[in-house]
């Protein structure tokens, strides 16, 4: 077999294995913007159950009618709203979003690679603080519509995208200032519980 452990290019000191960041790279994050992330890995943790909750509940109501409640599809839509925008920042900050890397493997180990980082981020600070501003806007208007079985206003959804936003903002500033670092790479194991 050609993957053999002992072979040079496996070892730790191997200049393959110098461009992967160990796995607690994000210990140079502020204690601030650790605690910001597990708030919002345990609000993303919920508003999953509660979508897993309201689907299996909708699937029970349908093979017994009399405790079916249309107000289940309505609790899974806005939970997965609500999910989608509470987890932006954590994603954000642990490089789970999309990102483009056709540069990161032509500039990786140079100067240039920093500033592609930090243009990076402060792309990601002027989308995240735009669309926090839109949510602002939005939760103001948002008062008066309300959702069409829970009579929830639609404010409180744009709340969610308002401080996921701001979480971005908050995790894309803490890049700029950790773009000569390893970055935190999103993972999966810790989602596991």
């Amino acid at each position: 077999m050609w993957l053999v452990s002992d072979h040079p290019a496996n070892s730790a000191d191997s200049p393959a294995n110098a461009a992967v960041p160990p796995p607690e790279a994000d210990h140079h994050l502020p204690a601030p913007i650790r605690w910001l992330s597990r708030v919002e890995l345990w609000a993303g943790t919920v508003f999953f159950a509660l979508i897993f909750a309201g689907v299996m509940y909708q699937v029970i109501g349908r093979y017994i009618p009399p405790i079916a409640w249309v107000g289940a599809g309505e609790v899974a839509r806005l939970s997965m709203v609500a999910l989608t925008f509470i987890t932006a920042g954590y994603l954000i900050g642990k490089n789970g979003h999309i990102v483009i890397e056709a540069f990161d493997s032509i500039l990786q180990g140079k100067k240039l690679f920093v500033a592609l980082r930090v243009f990076a981020a402060l792309v990601m600070v002027a989308t995240c603080a735009a669309l926090a501003w839109e949510s602002l806007l939005m939760i103001e208007q948002g008062w008066r519509r309300v959702t069409t079985v829970l009579h929830m206003p639609l404010a409180v959804i744009y709340i969610f995208a308002l401080i996921g936003f701001l979480s971005g903002v908050l995790h894309s500033i803490v890049k700029i200032f950790a773009a000569n670092r390893p970055e935190p790479r999103l993972d999966i194991s810790e989602m596991e519980g």
